[in-house]
């Protein structure tokens, strides 16, 4: 056990939001209906909120000592099974431990997780409990909403690649509860098991990548064991990359890439605060955080040895990257855009991944760092750009509904207003928007700025790290001709993400109203701001991690893998504006202007 103290508590962050799952559906169930239930607890918002404050609060505590001890692991474990070995007679003690692990990767997807999933919570309580189809059943969706958390939380600082696995299929099963959670419709049914069906095909590829990989390493899962240099390589690096690959092949299924991205658009059926939750706050970075988690494997094996697999990663995230992007420059459904640009922005970061574990693989250690570096900041803009997206658009759509109802009953109080009722009128579709931005204007800015963060617009969230993938997939193409397909796919897609993401805002909120609902719509529910804001104001000072010598404050490294990827967030703003590789600049000043210039031109053309 540790020493220093709040890091022996960290079980709790998971722990927490897991044990609240019964206790509200059995206060749920008990109390469902009655005044106090409804008016003070939210029907369990409030729990929920509490526990996941609690979670939050845990983690920023726990991060916070983890960088004073910067450069190591810590493993706390709180039993171990053991068993008796019939080859030779005696009892042994395996892996089957049950503990935490926290590095460098580990706090960031923490914090992610866990402030996501808390502003998330805030938003649902705007979101949910102001809808009556909702009524009786927020239970039900708050404990879904928690255990779900609880997934990702679990993954994230699990000890060993067993216990990622139980978490991730722990995610797996809510994700299937939550797209369902309208389950009397027929599309949110079908899109519910689609989702589980489809990353289950990934999730059988993992099973046979970890049962290799405990082949490989004499019986062992667990981080400490497999991510030790002389046990990396000793095992056979053909094996290992096919093992490996199995494994990315789950991470494919979870983050909506090709060919496995089917799932993702359908996700949609759910509530909007279930599409923040999946495409931000947990289950698509889930794969991100697989591959990232390979890292010291591409480091320790032999020079070149799994290039091949470096390179297939990159790959299928360019192709990717443009695939979902002109299928966006055609969806007229505001969330289904996002939707889209989700699977496009991950791509780029598998991308990002595949380049550092090229470099990591060829003895690049510096670039490496770089790349993993742009890569896990970008997760990090991503997912606050995008869970402040989706949340707008739910404000949208939220508003639309009510508006609707306005002009449907001319005022009367019935305020029922589900995502597909009254008539056949679509509260998500673009072309019954226009001209919102005066009459909700906190929701166009938090929109704006999330969208000039995705497109990249200079000294804005994304700006810092999407030309960072750019300039690292390049960098590697200079050296291996193959990676040339994904550098160039990137590129193409900066431009097109200034296409579709523009062509958003301007559809949903500039010119004039579309619609009579349209000319309606105004800003009403408390609670839905309160993490627009927040998020905004997170995307405009990205500059600040990007800007300082993150190094300084984090103190020295010690000599490793990814726990110096701070390193390459730090050096950023210089790579940006200071290249000294003439062409790497040329390059990336040339993503810069198709994002800022190109994309949105076109955009308002149309």
């Amino acid at each position: 056990m540790s020493e220093s103290g709040i890091i022996d508590y960290a079980v709790l962050i998971p722990l927490l939001p897991m044990l609240a799952f019964p206790v509200i559906l059995f206060l749920g169930k008990v109390f469902n209906g009655t005044p106090t239930w409804v008016k003070n607890v939210k029907e369990g918002g409030i729990i929920a909120l509490t526990v996941m404050g609690a979670s939050l609060i845990l983690a920023l505590l726990v991060i916070k000592e983890h960088l004073h001890h910067v450069g190591t692991a810590n493993v706390f474990t709180w039993f171990e099974s053991s068993w008796w070995n019939p080859e030779t007679g005696a009892i042994t003690t395996k892996v089957f431990g049950v503990g935490i692990y926290i590095d460098h990767l580990t706090v960031m997807l923490l914090f992610v997780a866990a402030f996501l999933c808390f502003l998330i919570n805030i938003f649902s309580i705007g979101y949910m409990n102001t809808d009556p189809i909702n009524d009786n059943r927020n239970h039900r969706f708050y404990a879904e909403f928690v255990l779900f958390c609880s997934g990702m939380l679990g993954m994230v600082l699990a000890d060993s690649f067993l216990w990622l696995f139980i978490f991730w299929e722990l995610m797996g099963l809510c994700s299937y509860l939550l797209i369902g959670f309208y389950y009397e419709r027929p599309s949110a049914a079908y899109a519910a098991k689609k989702a589980f069906l489809t990353t289950r095909v990934g999730d059988v590829f993992l099973v046979i990548g970890l049962v290799m990989l405990w082949n490989l390493f004499d019986g062992h899962l667990d981080y400490a064991y497999v991510f030790n240099e002389e046990n990396i390589a000793a095992v056979n690096p053909g094996d290992l990359q096919i093992a490996l690959g199995m494994m990315f092949i789950g991470a494919v299924g979870k983050s909506a890439q090709f060919p496995l991205h089917v799932w993702l658009p359908d996700a949609m059926e759910g509530p909007t605060p279930v599409s923040a939750l999946i495409h931000a706050a947990t289950m698509v970075n889930a794969g991100l955080y697989l591959v990232a988690r390979m890292f010291p494997f591409f480091g320790g094996a032999e020079l070149g040895a799994l290039s091949t697999l470096a390179i297939i990663i990159a790959c299928i995230g360019g192709i990717t990257a443009v695939m979902a992007a002109l299928i966006a420059f055609v969806q007229m459904d505001l969330k289904k855009v996002l939707a889209y640009s989700t699977m496009s922005q991950l791509a780029y970061i598998f991308t990002g991944l595949g380049s550092a574990l090229w470099f990591a693989n060829n003895g690049y250690d510096k670039l490496a760092a770089f790349a993993m570096g742009a890569s896990l900041f970008h997760l990090f803009n991503h997912a606050m750009a995008k869970g402040m997206l989706f949340m707008a658009s739910g404000s949208v759509i939220h508003e639309m509904h009510h508006a609707h109802h306005e002009v449907a009953h001319h005022g009367h109080d019935d305020d029922h207003h589900d995502d597909d009722h009254h008539d056949d009128f679509d509260a998500q579709s673009m072309e019954n928007m226009g001209g919102l931005a005066s009459r909700m204007p906190i929701t166009a800015t938090a929109m704006f700025f999330g969208s000039m963060s995705i497109i990249g617009i200079p000294f804005i969230g994304g700006f810092w790290s999407k030309e960072g993938i750019i300039s690292s997939a390049w960098q590697v193409a200079l050296k291996e001709p193959i990676f040339l397909l994904p550098a160039m796919l990137v590129l193409i897609g900066a431009g097109m993400t200034g296409f579709y993401m523009s062509r958003m805002w301007f559809m949903t909120f500039a010119g004039k109203p579309k619609t009579e609902v349209a000319e309606k719509v105004h800003e009403q529910t408390p609670w839905i701001p309160i993490p627009l804001v927040v998020l905004t104001f997170m995307t405009l000072g990205a500059f600040v991690l990007a800007g300082m010598h993150v190094g300084y404050w984090l103190g020295d490294f010690e000599s490793g893998h990814y726990t110096n990827f701070f390193d390459g967030i730090g050096s950023e703003m210089e790579h940006v504006f200071l290249n000294h590789d003439p062409f790497l600049m040329i390059l990336t000043y040339v993503a810069i202007g198709l994002s800022l210039i190109l994309g949105p031109s076109f955009a308002m053309a149309l």
